[in-house]
């Protein structure tokens, strides 16, 4: 089964992350800078990899599906984000990074790694579709659902999208669809720059792992079930109701790694930042969501059909 294939490798990757911090390799220190590297470096160049890359190309009308498809998840995500930490009787000020860890997924250390891993980097511009909308929100909506309430003096701006991972999104898009031939040199260094990121992003999830009391995780029966319901059943109902529109398997595949990978690590920064009594929730969540994902990814790929 490739999915499981694909997961047994980034398992590994995490292990050898786990002995790089065992041996100080890697420190909390340079997490951080390593981190900075691939979400600023690594990150946008496997993004320009799909639209650069020869093969096959996906006609307008697949890219509109495409359109439609990444709302139409994020919106059924959200409806589901909002629901299940009032069906977990998660008090207030933690229903928000609830809220978020189901919708904002870790879809650029891991759901883009795997879709390329998958499917080649033909497939990487579906996933550059549903980056934009997905940042979109993530820079409004997250951050204002982790406060839990409106702050005045907060205000949206457009300087807060402009970073190197959106601004990829949008060079992508238009390269693609202009058919821009860059030079052989630039395009396989993009192409080297991006392979990085599976490894980087690997490798501090798995020093990230060694930062956690695994006892307090697996007597939490909330955070237990939060998982469940987040890695299998809401991306299993949410691909099955786009399958009743979308025919397209691909485009399903990468719906489904957009929802099944587990909650970014970065939410619990921000949590840290703008909602700290909801942090140790955010740490639970993020945790275990990424440990269990090595099992459920190929499940629920297996469930939907998409093996």
């Amino acid at each position: 089964m490739p999915v499981l294939q694909q997961m047994l490798i980034f398992f590994v990757m995490m292990a050898v992350g786990m002995y790089a911090r065992k041996k100080n390799m890697l420190t909390k220190d340079n997490q951080a800078q390593i981190s900075a590297i691939v979400v600023n470096i690594a990150y946008p160049a496997i993004i320009l990899s799909g639209a650069v890359s020869e093969g096959e190309r996906i006609q307008g009308t697949d890219l509109l599906i495409a359109v439609g498809a990444a709302c139409g998840l994020l919106v059924l995500a959200m409806i589901g984000a909002y629901l299940l930490p009032i069906i977990l009787r998660y008090p207030k000020n933690q229903r928000g990074i609830i809220n978020v860890m189901v919708v904002f997924t870790n879809i650029g250390f891991m759901g883009v790694p795997m879709i390329d891993g998958l499917y080649g980097k033909s497939a990487l511009i579906y996933m550059t579709v549903f980056l934009i909308p997905f940042n979109l929100l993530f820079f409004s909506y997250a951050i204002q659902t982790i406060r839990g309430k409106k702050d005045p003096n907060q205000k949206f701006s457009l300087k807060s999208l402009l970073n190197n991972g959106m601004i990829a999104c949008f060079l992508s898009i238009i390269i693609y669809l202009a058919d821009i031939r860059l030079p052989y040199f630039i395009t396989s260094s993009i192409h080297m720059v991006g392979a990085t990121t599976a490894p980087l992003a690997m490798m501090l999830m798995g020093s990230f792992l060694m930062d956690i009391r695994w006892s307090e995780i697996f007597t939490d029966r909330k955070i237990i079930l939060f998982t469940i319901i987040k890695m299998i059943v809401i991306p299993v109902v949410i691909v099955f109701i786009l399958g009743q529109f979308v025919h397209n398997n691909l485009l399903l595949a990468v719906c489904m790694a957009a929802l099944a990978t587990p909650s970014g690590n970065v939410i619990a920064l921000l949590a840290a930042l703008y909602n700290k009594e909801a942090y140790p929730v955010s740490v639970k969540g993020i945790a275990l969501t990424t440990l269990v994902s090595v099992f459920t990814m190929p499940l629920v790929f297996m469930l939907a059909g998409l093996e």
